[in-house]
């Protein structure tokens, strides 16, 4: 049997891991989160070491298999998981097969976490992905580790490790060819999707693209839902980006799973041509990745790798882990900047704004929202968000200041279900109105799914919550999009404000925005409002509401309360 100890060593006594466990979004919280699934993990194998009595090799892998949620991140376990998984296949198991019992137990896990209920919390849901995302790192990692030994994958698709000898390979030869990385996936669906459909997926995606090449061609598993594709025999660069097109012209329809559910599924492809862009296999595959990055940064479906990528890149990955550690150790900030009356000068409300200093310098509010969005955070931020400003709320109301409060949501907001019950519960526990929050959308907020957007935001008004339209005039404004929102108050965006003094057109646009929302009963602000001259404009036009730096800069909570202090008295 196993000689594993059963009590494995605690996260900080750790030897170094073998697994690539950040490659997979494991972190050390949810390493620790995993311990508390040990006894559903082992209940799910039993049956199984049940069955393997007559099989001593792999009863002894399945035992090493029963500490996976407390011993993940053990090297001394890595190397039994590894040598375990190593003897079962020279043994004559296939790798499938052991992919699928694995995938098995994650489904019982699920059947027993999750249940029949139709309405599961999110803790729940996120302690359960872990889970998954942990399987998967073991499996695919050790799949991986296993190619390296033999040099090739019999059951599996070829590994990372096998790309780069490829790569090197046809480097060395002088030829023309291409290499891609390709991302595609849908976080908020695979979150709901049950664990039959999950482990269909890399194989039905490596098939989809399978599809799309040439037989020269050849295609690997890359990282977390990304595939490598080399693109050989070439006679130009052009065919590069012809290949990547088609490949992802042909992800537009949803990804049909055996089940018969359909997942759409988004697609970021970066292009390489070499020998051009990369003089040796490891800054190939990295320049790869990084037009992946950049195309998707830019919501494109495909982009050729440049060589400023690369700064930029360091620059933002320079970000990630103290940006990570500010978010879960909330040493983030919202700053206050006034909203006031134009009529009679009171501040009535105050908008919340992002702040976090790196290295004693602040780092500008839209490049921390990217990071947050794009490395899958927003809903951890929101939760934070929505906590913070009703905690925010209430040291107002224990300063005397009785004013309300509004922040930004985004599209992805909107689709949360979950988001509207998370604010019920604060509400609850601060023992506040909804009334004295406003919640601020982009014009955005109903492209994606204009059913379940319209449905949160008559559930958020249910509350009491205000709801705004944030920067309007710079998005998708038609007068029939306007009507069907819920919304009681329209921003009107900075750019329009500033450009008043010198522009006839911009005076004309902010004059019709202010008729607009009056006659729909809406209240008009607005923002960029910086000097004497500005606040006359908006106020003869009719507007009724002013914010910008004439009033005050975002302050922190404290200096806010001194301000409202000096220029109000004590409320």
């Amino acid at each position: 049997m196993t000689t594993f100890s059963p009590d494995p060593p605690s996260p900080q006594d750790h030897q170094v891991s073998e697994l690539d466990l950040a490659a997979f979004a494991l972190s050390e919280d949810d390493l620790s989160s995993l311990r508390g699934l040990s006894g559903i993990w082992r209940g799910a194998l039993a049956p199984h070491l049940a069955a393997a009595e007559g099989d001593l090799a792999l009863l002894e892998f399945l035992v090493i298999a029963e500490w996976l949620p407390l011993a993940l991140a053990d090297a001394g376990w890595q190397r039994e998981w590894v040598a375990g998984w190593q003897t079962l296949t020279s043994r004559g198991y296939a790798q499938a097969d052991i992919f699928r019992l694995f995938f098995t137990v994650v489904a019982q896990c699920e059947n027993e976490l999750l249940g029949d209920s139709g309405s599961v919390s999110r803790v729940i849901i996120n302690l359960f992905t872990c889970l998954r995302r942990a399987v998967l790192a073991a499996i695919i990692s050790v799949i991986d580790l296993s190619s390296m030994a033999r040099g090739e994958s019999e059951d599996a698709l070829p590994g990372e490790l096998i790309a780069l000898r490829n790569v090197r390979e046809r480097l060395l030869a002088g030829e023309l060819f291409g290499l891609l990385s390709i991302s595609a996936s849908n976080r908020e669906a695979f979150t709901s999707l049950p664990a039959a459909d999950l482990q269909q997926i890399p194989y039905l995606l490596a098939e989809h693209i399978a599809a799309c090449l040439r037989p020269e061609d050849q295609i690997f598993s890359g990282r977390d839902n990304e595939w490598l594709v080399l693109l050989n025999g070439l006679q130009t660069p052009a065919q590069v980006m012809l290949a990547a097109t088609q490949i992802s012209r042909s992800f537009e329809p949803p990804l049909l799973l055996l089940s018969g559910r359909r997942v759409p599924m988004h697609t970021a492809i970066g292009c390489v041509a070499l020998p051009e862009h990369a003089e040796d296999a490891e800054n190939a595959l990295k320049a790869a990745r990084l037009a992946r990055w950049q195309a998707r940064r830019e919501r494109q479906a495909c982009a050729w790798y440049e060589p400023h990528l690369g700064e930029r890149w360091q620059q933002r990955e320079q970000l990630l882990v103290p940006l990570q550690e500010a978010l879960t150790q909330d040493r983030l900030t919202l700053y206050l900047q006034p909203q006031v009356d134009l009529t009679d000068g009171r501040c009535i409300d105050a908008e919340l704004l992002l702040r976090w200093q790196h290295d004693g310098q602040f780092v500008p509010p839209a490049k921390s929202i990217e990071l947050i969005e794009s490395n899958g955070w927003r809903t951890q931020y929101t939760d934070w968000l929505v906590r913070t400003a009703l905690r925010t709320l209430s040291e107002l109301d224990a300063a005397g200041i009785g004013i309300g409060l509004s922040f930004n949501l985004t599209a992805a907001d909107m689709l949360d279900a979950d988001l509207p019950e998370l604010l019920a519960q604060c509400l609850t526990t601060w023992r506040l109105p909804g009334s004295r929050l406003t919640l601020e959308l982009t014009e955005s907020a109903l492209l994606h799914n204009r059913t379940l957007a319209l449905a949160n935001m008559e559930r958020l008004r249910a509350l009491g919550c205000r709801l705004a339209l944030d920067d309007f005039g710079t998005g998708y404004s038609s007068l029939s999009y306007l009507v069907t929102l819920p919304v009681q108050e329209i921003k009107i965006d900075r750019s329009f404000v500033i450009a008043m003094e010198q522009s006839a057109d911009a005076r004309r646009v902010v004059r019709t925005i202010v008729d607009l929302a009056s006659d729909l009963g809406m209240l008009p602000i607005a923002e960029g409002v910086e000097n004497d001259a500005a606040h006359a404009a908006v106020s003869a036009l009719g507007c009724q509401v002013g914010q910008g730096y004439l009033y005050g800069k975002p302050m922190p909570l404290a200096q806010f309360i001194a301000w409202y202090r000096e220029r109000y008295g004590n409320g």
